[in-house]
């Protein structure tokens, strides 16, 4: 900002940016964005400038930076082609509620509705409207400070979701003689942690309490906002086993804890029996195949709580609905249990429910540990637990490994939920994970983030693996190759009228593209294309070596192995 002579629009946007504390900006620069790429290189040393080769990816990026942070970030994209780019972003952002702001440069004002170069017959805004909790395009460039704040706050407020804006390119240019003052937009202290209504939380800790088998289920919602230890005080009161919605997209619950049991699909006979459950933030993914079950019982009394109003009813009728934040909502309820008289049989017939089903899981991880480290394909279980060996609780994880994530939950233990990362079942966006995983470790420079990748889905967004060489970021890829989609034929299976030897078929797999077949890529010779350390494990005993030389120094690294399908 040019002192007594006013602020052009683009550097309205860096100093708005710096004022709102971001330490990072998103971008790849196109026509019409040349002032504001100018105010981002000479603020650099107050807002780092992170670019990559394509929209997705950046988009991407910037979304696994706010996963991390829980804090928005802002990523501006060109015109018409580069917010399509972003859409996938936008709509996993929205998926799994992240506080992305996408900040897409418009035609100029004087072209509008001429259908220009790179324009569009509209409005950009139209393209991701239905995803977004507030979009908004910026008349004029006095306005651009307090809409760039606004959306940082509409974002970042629970529930958490994307925004879009756009900001016409001329607007850049333009001087705003009277600036809005610098810390105008900073002081405003929100305070959003509001707790469920006192009857409603009265009669849900009476519906526990008075409960002879009660479930808990719990939602990605948890560990975004910070309820994790809440949820354990519940469930420890309680003596309940615990389970995670299906496909997290952050875990709300240790997976190594005494009382946590799996997820929703793989726990039916539990489920079955239950008399009790309250979920709390968490989504069944409906696929809306003809027959599908509903995931609980009629007869079973259900209790939900969400911090979102839209969410309560919108895939189950509870009998009763808490409206409220996670954190001192499940601190109130877990005092209310404590302090009521459960029934000492009913707690202890919990526990022993709970120990009975990790015996089982414990039995699983056992088989895994005695199969032939030497043998290869090497199957994604045994890769899982290879990983599970090596990272311990000192990595962050990212699960993007498609089939290999269904083996996944049985496997890894976690004591700490917030080293995880995944896709919300709400979602389907193959090639999430790669560009992801890269913002996740930006955001974290001290930590070290370790990618499951399946090979199909790096190869939606391959380029990604560029920007982690460029930003010298210190992560490990671990890519499961199978070859293709090697799930896609198994699903055929279950969805069609595809016989099973039509879809284990090699010929029809190479024929409908579902694997590689004649053309298979070489991801080792990629990753050190575009600038990566890289080496190929072909058994688990190769694996735990490569993964102990990638992890000693602080480059990035690729690891390829190669895996055969085990269903799910």
């Amino acid at each position: 900002m040019t002192e007594g002579l006013g602020a052009s629009g683009a550097e309205l946007v860096t100093d708005t940016l710096i004022q709102l504390g971001c330490k990072h900006v998103f971008n790849i620069t196109g026509l019409g964005m040349h002032s504001l790429v100018t105010s981002f290189y000479r603020r650099r040393h107050e807002l780092g400038y992170i670019s990559d080769v394509n929209e997705t990816n950046l988009a991407l990026m910037a979304q696994g930076y706010t996963r991390q942070t829980r804090k928005p970030a802002f990523c501006f994209t060109y015109q018409a082609s580069g917010t399509a780019l972003a859409m996938m972003a936008m709509t996993t952002a929205w998926a799994d509620h992240a506080p992305l702001v996408i900040v897409s440069t418009g035609s100029a004002r004087t072209v509008s509705g001429r259908e220009p170069y790179a324009g569009l017959p509209r409005s950009a805004i139209e393209m991701g409207a239905q995803y977004t909790k507030w979009s908004y395009e910026v008349t004029t460039p006095s306005r651009i400070p307090e809409a760039l704040a606004r959306a940082y706050a509409i974002a970042a407020q629970p529930p958490m979701g994307p925004v879009h804006l756009v900001i016409p390119c001329d607007l850049y240019d333009e001087i705003v003689p009277d600036a809005p003052p610098r810390a105008d937009f900073a002081r405003t202290d929100f305070y959003t942690e509001d707790c469920a209504d006192a009857a409603g939380l009265d009669r849900v800790a009476g519906m526990l309490v008075e409960a002879r088998r009660p479930v808990l289920i719990g939602g990605s919602e948890i560990g975004q906002l910070g309820a994790v230890e809440e949820f354990i005080a519940l469930a420890e009161a309680l003596g309940a086993p615990v389970l995670l919605e299906d496909a997290p997209s952050y875990l709300a619950f240790p997976t190594s804890h005494a009382q946590y049991v799996g997820g929703v699909r793989s726990n039916a006979a539990l489920l079955a029996e239950a008399d009790t459950i309250l979920t709390i933030g968490a989504e069944y993914s409906e696929i809306g195949d003809r027959g599908e079950k509903p995931p609980f019982p009629s007869s079973v009394a259900l209790a939900s709580l969400t911090v979102g109003g839209l969410d309560t009813t919108r895939q189950l009728w509870p009998d009763v609905a808490l409206h409220g934040h996670p954190k001192p909502t499940l601190a109130r309820l877990a005092g209310l249990v404590r302090d009521a008289d459960i029934s000492a049989s009913t707690r202890d017939s919990g526990l022993a429910l709970c120990a009975d089903l990790r015996a089982a899981r414990r039995q699983k991880i056992a088989a895994i540990g005695g199969l032939d480290r030497g043998g290869s394909p090497v199957p994604p279980s045994q890769l899982i637990d290879e990983v599970r060996k090596f990272c311990g609780q000192d990595w962050i994880l990212l699960q993007g490994g498609s089939t290999a994530g269904f083996q996944f939950d049985s496997i890894f233990e976690l004591d700490d939920p917030d080293i995880f990362h995944g896709l919300s079942g709400k979602a389907s966006a193959q090639g999430w994970a790669g560009p992801v995983s890269t913002g996740i470790q930006l955001a974290a420079p001290q930590g070290r983030v370790l990618a499951l990748l399946g090979d199909g889905n790096l190869m939606f967004s391959a380029t990604c693996l560029w920007a982690a060489a460029k930003n010298r970021l210190p992560m490990i890829f671990v890519v499961i190759n199978n070859g293709g989609w090697a799930s896609i034929p198994s699903f055929m299976t279950v969805y069609s009228d595809f016989s099973a030897s039509e879809a284990a078929s090699g010929a029809v797999s190479d024929e409908m593209g579902w694997t590689f077949g004649e053309a298979p890529i070489d991801y080792v010779g990629l990753a050190r294309g575009l600038g990566l350390q890289a080496a190929r494990a072909a058994t688990a005993e190769e694996l735990g070596e490569a993964l102990r030389h990638a992890g000693a120094g602080r480059e990035p690294w690729l690891i390829e192995v190669p895996t055969a399908f085990e269903g799910f």
